[in-house]
């Protein structure tokens, strides 16, 4: 069985490598699922590389070391993400204001968030605050109405991103950012208030809309944005 079957398992394990990020891209799967298929290429993998030794110890060295390569480096290209994000908390919504979170609004409305719970969970607080210390609330030396029109201009000419509210009374946007392989999706919600005492306080939520954690990903996405933004002003 080994024989013929060691190299066909890890070619298996390279071909959900390749269809998982295709399927997402392509829309065939939510972006989710593609993920799946692209995270179960390791365990093909990893079978793959058992079959290629019991192979290799049998004789067929040229096809078991192939496959034992194969396998090899479908674990490298599935696990490579998961270890740059290590050590970041499993947990999929972040703001940069914990005690009066930005909120939702429209976002809720959308089909994709159809009976999801968008509130802020109480046990994320201490995660953030543990976890991303750096990440505060962005204080601005401008008026509100310019850091609000700039703040929208440049969500908007934001690669991915997709503004789809703006509240210029209360001086909050939302959208949705999309990732460029998998086309996982994200809420975020920008929201500007006069500081006390002059000038102008921005805060921001970024929140996955699938899986529990996101590898950091909406943290970099607010730090990234409010960092564009603080470089912009005039």
């Amino acid at each position: 069985m080994f024989r013929s079957w060691s190299l066909r398992i890890s070619l298996v394990a390279v071909l959900l490598l390749v269809l998982g990020p295709l399927l997402g891209f392509l829309g065939v799967l939510p972006g989710f699922q593609a993920m799946l298929v692209f995270a179960s290429a390791a365990l093909v993998g990893l079978v793959g590389i058992v079959a290629s030794i019991i192979s290799v110890v049998r004789g067929r060295v040229a096809p078991g070391f192939t496959a034992m390569a194969l396998g090899i480096l479908t674990l490298v290209v599935v696990l490579t993400p998961a270890f740059a994000g290590g050590g970041k908390p499993p947990i999929n919504d972040i703001s940069t204001d914990l005690k009066d979170v930005p909120a939702f609004t429209h976002a809720r409305t959308l089909p994709e968030n159809a009976g999801k719970d968008l509130g802020y969970p109480e046990e994320f607080k201490i995660v953030v605050e543990k976890f991303y210390p750096d990440l505060k609330s962005r204080k601005l030396a401008e008026p509100p109405d310019a850091v609000f029109e700039r703040a929208v201009a440049l969500a908007r000419a934001h690669s991915g991103w997709t503004v789809t509210n703006v509240d210029a009374r209360a001086r909050t946007f939302e959208g949705v950012a999309e990732s460029r392989v998998f086309r996982l999706r994200d809420d975020f919600v920008v929201r500007v208030r006069p500081e006390e005492g002059g000038g102008t306080r921005v805060d921001m939520r970024s929140k996955s809309r699938a899986g529990r954690g996101d590898l950091g990903a909406n943290a970099a996405r607010i730090h990234e944005f409010l960092e564009a933004l603080a470089g912009s002003a005039h």
